[in-house]
């Protein structure tokens, strides 16, 4: 017969039914709850993503919720963070054997939306849990944290640019920053209505060749 797993909180007996019988381990219980929280935000909204409906999902009892997190905001915020390294794992790797700026430029673009378009819901939940943060004084903060971290991550690329390919740009490079966190934004928004992947691309293409206008001059 083979192991049953085991996610009762208590103590689980070492033998049940003549099969071997094991507890799970709270790393593997948090990313099962992780994962069902995400279907559950993608399908029905944070609003319905309650503690038992995300346990339910994960096929746990709700007591394993609340021994893996300390509170459904920490599971969100540990939500948001998975999601956030991963997004940035999947520009960095489009942009890693770029030899021009142009393949950097249109690499990191076309690299957040191949993730998005791969995994839907995972960006479907994250504008969910943004939407909502925004209207509740508890949650308030993770909102500030998506849009300081994607800040952060497009300064990084612009510096990394300036460094990489001896980029001076006609304006400040804040500014550019905030142009490609604002171009990937809207594309990001009417994509999820839309779901015109051709069309999200091409102004994409459209946005990394105005980026490239606003070079001064760059090492040949």
């Amino acid at each position: 017969m083979p192991a049953v797993r085991c996610i009762d909180l208590d103590g689980c007996p070492t033998r049940r039914g003549g099969g071997a019988v094991q507890r799970i381990a709270v790393a593997d219980r948090r990313a099962s709850l992780l994962a069902a929280a995400l279907r559950v935000i993608a399908r029905d909204g944070v609003a319905r993503a309650s503690t038992r409906v995300i346990a339910a999902e994960a096929g746990m009892p709700t007591a394993s919720f609340h021994y893996v997190f300390a509170s459904h905001a920490a599971m969100l915020e540990e939500l948001v963070a998975g999601i956030l390294e991963a997004q940035a794992a999947a520009v960095a790797e489009a942009v890693g054997e770029a030899g021009t700026l142009h393949e950097f430029a249109g690499g990191a673009l076309q690299g957040w939306l191949d993730r998005a378009a791969a995994e839907p819901a995972v960006e479907i939940a994250l504008q969910d849990v943004v939407a909502f943060s925004r209207a509740s004084p508890d949650l308030h903060h993770l909102a500030a944290t998506v849009y300081e971290h994607y800040a952060a991550s497009v300064a990084g690329f612009v510096a990394a640019a300036e460094e990489r390919f001896g980029v001076r740009w006609t304006v400040p490079s804040a500014d550019v920053a905030r142009f490609v966190l604002v171009l990937t934004d809207g594309v990001a928004a009417r994509w999820l209505v839309d779901r015109d992947e051709a069309a999200a691309r091409r102004a994409l293409a459209l946005g990394t060749r105005a980026l490239l206008a606003l070079v001064q001059e760059q090492r040949p």
